[in-house]
């Protein structure tokens, strides 16, 4: 919600058209609503010490690696995050926050062929007498074979 939020905000700042503003206008207004009804359920179903929810799903089979770690996705050495979600004892008191940069889990991608009836874009296609298409062309630059 918070997301959305901030993008209606934004264009909303960024347009002169009356009409526009008027739609975004509504948008943020619904966010509104919509945090203040998840914070509301939250409430509800019992704060922090019903946390996660749901709390029926044992919290030890979770991947402890990353249940309170803020993973941050900035690029260019762009300065970590700071704040109460990033260090410091989660709201639930089950563990510590902690922030650690975004990097790959997994091996590169092998992407099948866009289907055609979802009208990718030409270049995303395979290419003729065995050329390379494009998902083959970026998974080469990905893995540093160009």
């Amino acid at each position: 919600e918070a997301t959305g939020r901030v993008l209606a905000t934004r264009l909303y700042e960024m347009t002169d058209d009356r009409g526009m503003k008027d739609m975004l206008a509504f948008l943020i207004a619904r966010d509104t609503m919509h945090q203040n009804q998840w914070m509301a359920v939250l409430e509800e179903l019992g704060g922090p010490a019903a946390h996660p929810i749901p709390n029926s799903f044992p919290q030890e089979m979770e991947n402890g690696d990353v249940n309170y770690t803020f993973i941050a996705t900035g690029i260019d050495d762009a300065p970590m995050p700071q704040g109460r979600y990033t260090s410091g004892p989660s709201i639930d008191g089950k563990g510590t926050f902690r922030v650690e940069q975004a990097r790959p889990f997994g091996d590169v991608p092998v992407l099948a062929t866009p289907d055609p009836t979802a009208h990718a874009q030409t270049e995303q296609m395979l290419g003729a007498a065995g050329d390379k298409g494009f998902l083959e062309k970026a998974a080469d630059v990905i893995s540093g074979k160009l």
